[in-house]
């Protein structure tokens, strides 16, 4: 397995898996998934035994565990460790100090298939099954953090070629890290340091500034999405929860509901403003580990509509030729059509 290194001079991480070529589905993913998809219903042999599969029994979602002699059909959401994982519980013992400094990339890898249907995308499933999903990654994340060597569980999906999808099927990952990742770790710093300070949540203090301004997208009782101030992706959006929490962990059902219905709409209202474009969709949480550095934890939503050129790679500094005000506007109009037909306005 691999390693986790860090750079000469910055706190940048890198997995280093050395197994490229155990991989093959990276190097024939178009002959492959135009052939059969392995998170499709009846392919379940395609992958690892499942950790968790959500069912329903005589009108009752339960959730069971693929055994060797069954493997769970007709089922809503399927978990199981990813066939190729950047990082394993079991990686090699590798230790060295700066500036070549590495360790073990100590992990779980695991792969979350979002819906049994091929094309249905996440713009387009439904309020019930979005919240079957969130349920599963809530429970998926708990259980994680009950485990050695996870400092960090992160949460994320991409939707589309360009966003780094592999495959289509509608699916999320969830990837362990032994340490903070640097971004979770500065987001951290700089809550704990406001709240040494000023005795309040920096992000708080954004949701008081944009809640209701000009780039808010849509809100309901306890989220709020809104195109942040200095977005580094064009059409950019971020998901909050409206009271101070650090983590997904925190939320109740009835919020998870209200998440779901706010994530659907959004995602809906981006699909119809620019023709479902590839997205990748990030949570930033605090560690469960790290009690020490929190953040008020949201879902950011990066849409891939160019690549980053060499002066936003080489400094750090990004173009966006879409205001988030723009964004906010089209976005917003969007999004309340689609909450709208959820509810069941129209």
């Amino acid at each position: 397995m691999g390693e986790l290194r860090k750079d000469y001079f910055t706190d940048r991480l890198v997995i280093i898996t050395k197994d490229i070529t155990k991989h093959p589905i990276e190097f024939k993913i178009e002959e492959k998934i135009s052939k059969e998809c392995p998170y499709c219903p009846g392919h379940e042999n395609m992958t690892p035994p499942a950790e968790l599969v959500l069912v329903q029994r005589e009108g009752t979602l339960i959730k069971l565990t693929d055994t060797e002699g069954e493997v769970i059909k007709d089922w809503y959401v399927r978990v199981f460790p990813d066939k190729f994982p950047v990082v394993a519980p079991d990686a090699a013992i590798a230790y060295s100090d700066e500036p070549i400094y590495r360790e073990p990339a100590y992990g779980y890898h695991y792969i979350v298939v979002a819906t049994p249907t091929h094309d249905e995308f996440f713009s387009k499933m439904s309020l019930n099954q979005w919240v079957n999903v969130l349920s599963v990654v809530q429970d998926r994340v708990r259980w994680l953090y009950s485990q050695k060597n996870v400092a960090y569980v992160s949460i994320f999906a991409d939707h589309g070629k360009e966003a780094g999808a592999l495959i289509e099927h509608p699916h999320l990952q969830i990837i362990t890290l032994p340490r903070l990742p640097p971004i979770i770790e500065q987001e951290a710093s700089k809550v704990q340091k406001s709240m040494r300070e000023l005795g309040i949540c920096p992000m708080c203090n954004v949701l008081r500034v944009e809640s209701g301004g000009p780039r808010q997208i849509l809100a309901t009782e306890h989220f709020i999405a809104f195109s942040p101030w200095a977005p580094s992706h064009a059409f950019e959006y971020w998901i909050f929860p409206k009271r101070h929490q650090n983590s997904i962990l925190r939320i109740t059902q009835k919020e998870i509901k209200e998440l779901a219905l706010i994530l659907r709409s959004t995602l809906g209202g981006l699909s119809n403003a620019l023709n479902e474009p590839p997205f990748s969709m990030i949570f930033h949480m605090s560690s469960e580990k790290k009690t020490t550095r929190q953040i008020h934890w949201h879902i950011e939503i990066y849409p891939q509509l160019k690549r980053w050129n060499g002066f936003e790679r080489g400094t750090g500094t990004y173009i966006n030729r879409f205001s988030p005000e723009q964004v906010a506007e089209l976005l917003g109009s969007a999004s309340r059509k689609e909450i709208a037909k959820l509810v069941g306005i129209f």
